[in-house]
């Protein structure tokens, strides 16, 4: 698979490189408590889109802050980008199912606002989302869409990123004819406006193609002009094109040249932290499995084989597959019932008017038969169409209540482990603190070195600044954000001016922690603790008798 491809075409689309976009400066910005929340809400989309590429879990953490700022702010721009975000997340971590969800929710929001532009980029997203999971029928509908939409609206760089895509698609089916048409294209297209990336990325389709056709010398040619191009900033990139010219060296009969290529790939494939590496890698040990059996090397072809086969399974299951196939087609289901809805009420409109126009008794008489006999067949329909519909809810309810089920015994051993974590982090910190308060009391007598007791007083003030840093309570809040997402969603809806540290001390109230190690947790006293607690049973407005903890799992 060609993903390393789409990721490009995914940067080049967002139009965020390390010249236009300055990280630091950015994440600094987020401390500033001046920002407007439109101005947050493109800062944390903007970072989200960047860090997607090797931190994800990080970013889909801003992407969902992003979304949540945005439905307060009731912008529905701004939604759609954090959701296609989101998507983009869980397709780089191949959680594909989230990422179809994520998609079809920012599609429906670019169609209400009637955005062809936004349109295209939701249609692109969903195109790579079927391509990753190799189908390549959804995947080519999308892409041809989002192909349309750019030529109507005449962007030259997104109508060469959609040409590539279609290039990729045909290759996904083994129509390589086809596809070198499409990656001239898209070369020909990018050198009117001097895009070296897009070119490089055409380039080594083009010699995929190549090889093929059975011309590895035109294949070698093509892929050395696109390493050229690429430089050595992207190391997956780099790695993807080096495994395709060892291709060609074992198609070639040159060996040697050939392994050294295939381990210079898996020496940059080691080094990327992106958990895009796993399709890089997928190539490189396709064609160490090819190299291996022509040099009679069975037993490492067979090593390859079985190190293949387990990382595609890590990448993509049949099961997953059909997953995403399902919700498409169901989507296309219920868009096909009511669009038949729409045409049967027009049907019975047009043949009520033309009834309605014929003279005479006997017309009549007719008319009136008929229209008894159809009532009939309306009834009948209707009360098929009824226990039809009966019998889908009731399967849809048992499947819901099932799910439902399955979440929450998932969501409570989640909330177990993040319990016992939290209460290791607070035993560890009263550790730290108990041992830092008898050390301090130590009376360190005259006879000791000047070196010891400074030593002494180092090791007191490390153990002091490794309390103070408290890194793994960090490491848990963000664990606790992402797994009670849907609950700091409900929360904010009903009281939007809670604080950070208020969300924070609302997700360990829920989780049953004891005030002492609240305290101990967040590194403050109990009697912080106490006020923050009576602080937050006055913003949500309850009385002496209701419990905080009960009132916070009803979100």
């Amino acid at each position: 698979m060609k993903l390393w491809s789409y990721l490009f075409a995914i940067c080049l689309y967002a139009n965020i490189t390390k010249a236009q976009l300055n990280v630091d400066s950015l994440n600094t910005s987020l401390s500033n408590k001046k920002m407007t929340s439109v101005e947050r809400i493109n800062a944390l989309n903007t970072l989200a889109a960047w860090y997607n590429k090797d931190s994800t879990n990080l970013a889909l953490v801003m992407a969902n802050e992003a979304y949540l700022l945005a439905l307060r702010e009731n912008n529905p721009g701004l939604q759609a980008a954090s959701l296609l975000n989101l998507s983009e997340g869980y397709l780089y971590n191949d959680q594909y199912d989230q990422a179809l969800s994520y998609g079809y929710s920012a599609l429906d929001i670019c169609q209400a606002i009637g955005s062809d532009s936004a349109i295209a980029r939701a249609y692109t997203n969903l195109g790579w989302i079927f391509y990753d999971t190799e189908n390549s029928y959804f995947a080519l509908q999308y892409h041809q869409q989002a192909y349309d939409l750019s030529r109507k609206l005449g962007n030259k760089h997104r109508i060469t990123l959609a040409l590539n895509a279609l290039g990729l698609v045909y290759l996904l089916k083994d129509e390589f004819e086809t596809a070198r048409k499409y990656f001239d294209s898209t070369i020909a297209l990018a050198s009117q406006y001097h895009s070296e990336g897009m070119i490089a990325s055409a380039l080594s389709n083009r010699g995929i193609c190549e090889n093929e056709f059975g011309k590895y010398n035109e294949a070698l040619a093509d892929l050395q002009k696109s390493l050229t191009l690429l430089g050595t900033a992207d190391p997956l990139s780099h790695a993807e094109v080096l495994n395709q010219m060892a291709y060609s060296r074992i198609k070639l009969k040159e060996y040697p040249v050939a392994e050294q290529l295939l381990a210079d790939a898996r020496t940059l494939i080691s080094q990327s932290n992106s958990n895009t590496r796993k399709e890089k890698l997928l190539d490189n040990l396709t064609n160490a499995v090819l190299l291996y059996q022509d040099l009679g090397e069975y037993k490492k072809a067979f090593s390859a084989l079985q190190e293949y086969t387990e990382v595609r399974n890590q990448i993509l299951s049949k099961s997953k597959s059909e997953a995403i196939s399902a919700l498409k087609i169901q989507r296309e289901a219920k868009e096909n019932e009511r669009h038949i809805i729409t045409l049967e009420a027009q049907k019975e409109l047009r043949a009520f008017q033309r009834n309605a126009l014929a003279a005479g008794v006997l017309l009549v008489i007719v008319i009136g038969l008929l229209y008894i006999s159809k009532m009939k067949q309306k009834r009948k329909k209707e009360k098929e169409l009824e226990e039809m519909r009966q019998a889908l809810i009731k399967r849809e309810l048992e499947a819901a209540i099932h799910e439902k089920e399955s979440l929450n015994n998932k969501l409570e051993f989640r909330d177990n482990d993040l319990k016992n974590y939290a209460l290791f982090i607070s035993q560890r910190n009263d550790m730290i603190r108990n041992f830092i308060d008898e050390l301090t009391v130590i009376d360190i007598k005259g006879d000791a070195k000047t070196e010891n007791i400074g030593r002494f007083n180092r090791l007191v003030h490390k153990f002091q600044h490794d309390l103070d840093s408290n890194k793994d309570t960090q490491d848990f809040n963000l664990s606790v954000n992402e797994i009670h997402k849907d609950f700091f969603f409900n929360l904010l809806q009903k009281f939007p001016d809670l604080t950070e540290n208020e969300r924070r001390l609302c997700a360990q109230i829920r989780l049953n922690l004891s005030i002492k190690d609240i305290a101990s947790l967040n590194n403050i006293s109990v009697k912080s603790v106490e006020m923050a607690r009576y602080r937050l049973r006055k913003a949500f407005n309850l009385e002496h008798k209701e419990n905080l903890s009960d009132f916070l799992r009803q979100f």
